[in-house]
């Protein structure tokens, strides 16, 4: 459920009470990289045309998919190492000759890891959270509905 907290607008002076809705946020990362001499898969055609190109220029880049994996880090308890594999659609403008550039696309991936703290994961999370195509089919219209979380730890 969402944590009610006031936020005071800076530019009128008019105090609101808004809704910020998270999960336990222990830890996080954010990061901006260019990415340079990614390679790029082709098709067998647009490879030919690439190999007789006068000149290449990237009219376009799109994240299309992004894979994650969460494994915890050995001898660190709490810690996790986050893989992703972002995919992206790459559009190439393909000079051949003379004329209007020929639109090739492609596929290119990108690997990045980083380490997160995320709690020491002694506690058992259940979830009302509505999951399509799973058993709760009375919910199937419903994707608003506030979300139940129950932490539980086992007795010692």
């Amino acid at each position: 459920m969402g944590d009610r907290v006031n936020s005071c607008c800076t530019n009128n002076a008019c105090s609101d009470e808004v809704c910020i809705q998270t999960r336990k946020v222990y830890d996080s990362c954010r990061d901006k990289e260019c990415i340079e001499n990614m390679r790029v898969y082709l098709t067998e055609s647009g490879q030919s045309l690439v190999d007789r190109a006068t000149g290449i220029k990237c009219r376009k880049s799109e994240i299309i998919w992004v894979y994650s994996d969460v494994e915890p880090v050995a001898f660190n308890r709490g810690y996790y190492s986050v893989d992703l594999k972002f995919f992206f659609k790459i559009t190439l403008d393909v000079f051949t000759g003379i004329g209007r550039p020929v639109s090739v696309e492609g596929i290119a991936t990108y690997d990045k890891k980083v380490i997160l703290f995320g709690s020491e994961g002694n506690a058992k999370t259940f979830s009302s959270k509505f999951r399509d195509g799973a058993a709760d089919i009375q919910l199937w219209q419903k994707n608003n509905l506030p979300v139940a979380q129950i932490d539980v730890c086992d007795s010692i």
